[in-house]
């Protein structure tokens, strides 16, 4: 009886039968994907990075936003550090300086009084942006 070998394939003294790689393939419609919008603030010491998510219309943007923030001050990129927020209340609070928020942002960020500036600014410019509305949600 003879063999065809054709459609075999030798590795390491082995011989297999070669497959055709069969990748299905997903049709860009039938993906259900989520598109967002990002805005970025970054300087030396720190990077904000606002992102908000568009409807399933993809005509309008859902409430809130979240914010990854990232500590530089270490200098080397291994070793940079990153939160991610998304609670606009909280960032209500910040605005507002309510003393709770505030109170919490210094015990779990050990962020300098610039950077907390900046934080402030950069949720200010998202306030005016209409990225963030400006009114608690307790």
């Amino acid at each position: 009886m003879m063999m065809k070998m054709e459609n075999r394939i030798e590795i390491n003294g082995v011989w297999y039968v070669r497959e055709n790689a069969n990748i299905d393939h997903i049709e860009p419609e039938e993906m259900d994907l989520t598109f967002s919008e990002e805005c970025c603030y970054e300087n030396n010491k720190y990077c904000f990075v606002a992102s908000r998510i568009r409807n399933n219309d993809g005509d309008e943007f859902y409430p809130g936003l979240s914010i990854t923030f990232t500590d530089k001050r270490s200098g080397n990129r291994d070793t940079w550090k990153e939160e991610h927020w998304d609670n606009n209340t909280w960032f209500i609070g910040i605005l507002e300086n309510d003393p709770l928020t505030m109170t919490s942002l210094k015990e779990e960020l050990d962020i300098c009084s610039q950077g907390k500036k900046q934080l402030k600014g950069f949720l200010n410019r998202l306030v005016d942006e209409g990225w963030l509305i400006k009114t608690k949600q307790r």
